[in-house]
């Protein structure tokens, strides 16, 4: 059975804040990175449940 690559990668981390004063910009850019890997990881762990699904039955 073929299961695509894409799906059985994992997710990214989270973003790695510096260990520096951060200006509000770039923690503004720092929270949207980190909330747009959060959505990538959930859409991917989505797939996974729904290929193990579909494998399973």
């Amino acid at each position: 059975m073929h299961v695509d690559a894409s799906v059985k990668q994992e997710c990214e981390g989270v973003v790695d804040i510096p260990h520096r004063f951060v200006p509000s910009w770039e923690q503004a850019q720092l929270h949207a990175e980190d909330r747009r890997r959060l959505g990538d990881c959930r859409r991917l762990n989505h797939a996974k449940a729904v290929t193990i699904t579909a494998l399973t039955k």
